[in-house]
């Protein structure tokens, strides 16, 4: 596989007859970016001409991917899966190069998600998309930012009122607020530190605060016909992907045990368990990290779902991490 012309390419290894609508979506989000589809990840990658920016497969395709692109560290991987395993979650915390694990749900994958990851993956340096820029043209969105304490309870509560004025149900706008005060806890508690490095506010979650200009997180709330979505971004870009994937899988193995204490590693702020709430309560939890710059962690509900179906529904994950994009 030659990895030294300029000419960049993607790869697409799935087995679904949607494959050619998979194609499509990749390509015109890529702006027409080379395409090469194949049966297997080592036949795809062998009739490569370039230098691959993003392959694309499923979950069965997975370890094959991981094994031919271990030695090109720049290739982006993505996982189109019917279903979100423990396997693919622990596969995407030690392998960087995974950047999302999209849902395949009955009616196939979100043409958005999956075009939002091409275009994360071939176009790093573009800024972080908030979800008003990809979901529904007409949607609405409110925004907020927090300063202290008593900032942040009133936009949590704000949060369930907007979204049954838009509405949405009681019981997913109460979800809504639950989400909001997590993602808001992280930023304005775990994210901040001094000049030194050191956490200014994480010792005490229970204590009020005042932050500084400079550390101010920002909360915005979109709706459309579809989705329901919360994006929280704060200025330190500090959030590890570990500490994502790690505390998902604690969570998980933790809802199976008699006692949550016993697996929960609630060190840092207690992330573990609020980063598998977030993930469990979503259909698509998306962090973009912009080391020392950025972070962004995105919290969605799709609407489309019947409430019956949300619990035992794939769920998607991403996170690109960037040296140098910044929030859109």
């Amino acid at each position: 596989m030659p990895q030294d012309s300029a000419t960049p390419f993607m790869a697409l290894v799935i087995h679904d007859a949607a494959a050619p609508s998979v194609g499509r979506c990749m390509s015109s989000a890529a702006s027409g970016m080379p395409l090469i589809a194949g049966p297997t990840v080592a036949d795809t990658m062998g009739r490569l001409a370039g230098v691959c920016r993003l392959m694309v497969v499923g979950p069965d395709q997975l370890d094959e991917a991981v094994a031919v692109t271990k030695d090109y560290p720049n290739i982006r991987i993505a996982v189109l899966t019917p279903e979100t395993t423990d396997r693919l979650i622990g596969t995407a915390l030690r392998v960087p190069q995974i950047v999302g694990l999209l849902a395949w749900l009955p009616a196939g994958v979100r043409p958005w998600e999956l075009s939002y990851i091409t275009r994360r993956a071939v176009a790093p340096e573009q800024h972080t998309p908030p979800s008003s820029q990809m979901l529904l043209w007409g949607g609405s969105t409110v925004t907020w930012h927090p300063r202290t304490s008593e900032d942040r309870e009133r936009a949590v509560r704000a949060v369930e009122l907007v979204a049954t004025r838009f509405g949405i149900t009681r019981r997913v706008a109460a979800t809504a607020a639950d989400a909001a005060h997590e993602l808001l806890m992280n930023a304005m508690y775990d994210a901040p530190i001094d000049s030194r490095g050191r956490r200014r506010y994480a010792g005490d979650r229970q204590a009020s605060i005042a932050l500084e200009q400079g550390e101010v997180p920002t909360m915005q709330l979109t709706v459309d016909s579809s989705h329901l979505a919360l994006d929280v971004s704060d200025p330190f870009g500090r959030l590890p992907r570990q500490k994502v994937f790690g505390g998902i899988l604690r969570g998980r193995s933790g809802a199976q045990a008699p006692r949550w204490g016993t697996v929960i590693d609630d060190s840092e702020g207690g992330a573990g368990l609020g980063l598998f709430n977030l993930f469990h309560s979503s259909a698509v939890l998306r962090v973009e990290v912009a080391k020392g710059r950025h972070t962004l962690v995105s919290w969605m509900v799709d609407r489309a779902v019947p409430i019956r179906d949300r619990r035992t529904m794939a769920r998607s994950l991403h996170f690109v991490e960037t040296q140098g994009a910044t929030s859109g």
